[in-house]
């Protein structure tokens, strides 16, 4: 291992992250000042207060170049590119895609997905180094393989498990340019790493297939915890699960998860029999989990939190509450909440993960703009004969949110929590008018409470976009410390081809949420989506992941292996390359915050 200048176990760097991590909520709780009258808070009108900063940079225009483009003033650099070796000894990437499993393995991994930026030593240089961590969602086979993915082999299922999952890298900003480091914490994280499971189903007889746990498949939903942890969904489980038995037919349960005998990406069942629905029927219920990474902990194997839910999550967002760690979560149609039993502080100081004693709720929205969140506990109507016990309604949490009358969303994505006010923001990326964000305040400004207030935050632009605001399909908001949003996109996921065409390639927005104003400030190549955000403490720098650059769209043409080059080439422009997932870095020419 590589000499470090810290010691990630060392208490008081583990303080410092803790209040670092924890500022945004701890200042809702002091703004709240106490449990005002329960129908007056939700009577108010819902606004935010002044906090979030003005915009003032020119929004990009809608693009459909090959490139990634940001507004005047500022620089963008390619960082952490699909297959960038990730140690001395990684081998360097093939532009025809001919690396084999045992390189991906020792690489940076493809689909990017979420990103986190987590500071080495916060208060000292954590805006200079700090350590990514990223998940990969999805891969593409027609640019995986040197083929295009026609052969049906055992080194290609292979090589796709190897290039999924999670990556830990450590970067430095030296000389004005973010580089990574040669690090004994970098490391990969794949569908055949092993796992540990905890809380309620930890040991049950629903994940036992007499085999070793193996696996952490990546996913869009990201997030960090106040103790300096990283969080990431398993949303792609449809994608690795199969069979080529004809006598087997889903059950309601598969369904609801997407799942069929024709796995829609992969056909991993064919070479590896635990991805067979028909084979090993349990192996399924291993995948769909909130999985824990500690970036600080190279050693360690992932934690399925199984309290939180088996979601297949799409979005993700950890907050704090008057002491207890509030988890949100949004799955293909619903939204979802998780608080812990206790404090999490005290949960910690007990040597217990705060996320295995909790309850996990999920939300009704009413016609009215208030709301409800509903306990998803074994005992109440709706979930008493239908379910067997409360391991069975957290290994079927989706079935149990339906069978509540949670409220059906289309595609929400991931949330974000505003650091003073404690408004919660979330995307719905369906739909045919391209999707909202939406956003609500927790009853007595307690993100525990059991009621909330919501509405719509923002709506796609129709028509012209003079002012930079039109956007389809977002998938994602971060919210930074100054309380600006950060808007991702995926227009890919436009249903409407006009529509598509007007919105032009995948876009970021930034959003003012005193004002509602809305400005375009980052374009990806086409093909992409805009899939993640994080920043160091202080703003002055931008990590962006730019998932799938070049992939097929809907109805609009795609790679092939003979022209893998066909929709992108970003970020290399090789002649004989192919596009690649990647972060891109950005910043301010002048040094100051990024989007202002």
């Amino acid at each position: 291992m590589a000499h470090h200048d810290h010691d990630p176990a060392h208490p008081t760097r583990r303080r410092a992250l803790l209040t670092t991590a924890g500022l945004g909520a701890l200042g809702a709780g002091a703004l709240a000042g106490g449990p005002p009258a329960l129908a007056a808070r939700l009577a108010a009108p819902f606004a935010d207060p002044v906090g979030g900063s003005r915009l003032s940079f020119a929004p990009v225009p809608v693009t459909r170049d090959d490139e990634v483009t940001v507004p005047e003033g500022y620089t963008l650099r390619v960082l952490a590119p699909w297959g960038a070796p990730i140690g001395p000894r990684s081998p360097r990437w093939r532009p025809d895609a001919s690396d084999t499993a045992t390189a991906a393995v020792r690489q940076v991994g493809t689909g990017h997905g979420g990103v986190r930026y987590v500071p080495l030593n916060p208060g000292h240089d954590g805006n200079r180094r700090g350590l990514l961590v990223l998940s990969h969602a999805t891969a593409d086979p027609v640019l995986l393989h040197a083929d295009g993915g026609e052969s049906p082999t055992a080194a290609r299922t292979a090589k796709e498990i190897a290039s999924l999952g999670v990556t830990v890298l450590r970067v430095e900003l030296s000389d004005g340019r973010w580089r990574v480091r040669a690090d004994g914490l970098n490391r990969r994280l794949t569908p055949s790493s092993p796992v540990a499971f905890s809380g309620p189903l930890d040991g049950h007889s629903a994940l036992d297939t007499g085999a070793e746990a193996l696996g952490v498949l990546g996913g869009f939903a990201h997030a960090a915890t106040p103790w300096g942890t990283f969080l990431t969904g398993e949303d792609t489980i449809a994608d690795a699960f199969g069979t080529d038995d004809r006598r087997w037919r889903p059950t309601p349960e598969q369904q609801r998860y997407g799942l069929s005998a024709d796995a829609f990406a992969y056909g991993w069942h064919a070479h590896q029999p635990r991805f067979d629905l028909a084979e090993t029927p349990e192996e399924v219920h291993r995948f769909g989990w909130a999985v824990e990474v500690d970036p600080f902990a190279p050693d360690a194997a992932p934690v399925k939190r199984t309290a939180l839910g088996r979601l297949a999550a799409r979005g993700a967002e950890v907050t704090e509450s008057r002491g207890h760690a509030v988890v949100y979560l949004s799955d293909d149609a619903h939204l979802y909440k998780f608080v812990t039993a206790r404090p999490w502080r005290d949960m910690r100081d007990a040597t217990t993960s705060p996320l295995d004693e909790g309850t996990l709720h999920t939300a009704r929205l009413d016609a009215d703009g208030t709301g409800v969140w509903i306990p998803l506990v074994h005992g109440r109507e709706g979930l008493r004969s239908a379910f067997r016990d409360q391991a069975d309604v957290l290994l079927r949490a989706r079935e149990a949110a339906d069978a509540v009358g949670a409220t059906t969303l289309r595609r929400p994505g991931r949330p974000a929590v505003h650091p003073v006010t404690g408004t919660v923001y979330c995307p719905e990326s369906g739909g045919p008018d391209g999707g909202r964000v939406l956003a609500w305040t927790e009853g007595a400004g307690d993100h525990g409470a059991a009621v909330m207030s919501w509405r719509e935050f923002a709506r796609p632009g129709q028509g012209t976009d003079a002012a930079g605001s039109a956007f389809g399909a977002p998938g994602g908001v971060h919210c930074g410390v100054d309380g600006r949003l950060w808007i991702t996109t995926d227009v890919g996921a436009v249903a409407d081809r006009d529509r598509r065409a007007q919105l032009g390639n995948s876009a970021l927005l930034c959003a003012d949420p005193e004002t509602g104003e809305v400005r375009r400030f980052l374009t990806g190549p086409p093909g992409c989506a805009i899939s993640g955000v994080s920043s160091t403490p202080d703003q002055g720098t931008l990590f962006v992941t730019v998932h799938g650059p070049g992939s097929t769209g809907q109805g609009d043409g795609g790679p092939t292996a003979e022209d893998p080059r066909a929709v992108s080439n970003w970020p290399g422009f090789a002649p004989r390359g192919r596009p690649r997932s990647a972060v891109v870095v950005v910043s301010r020419r002048d040094g100051g915050r990024v989007g202002t």
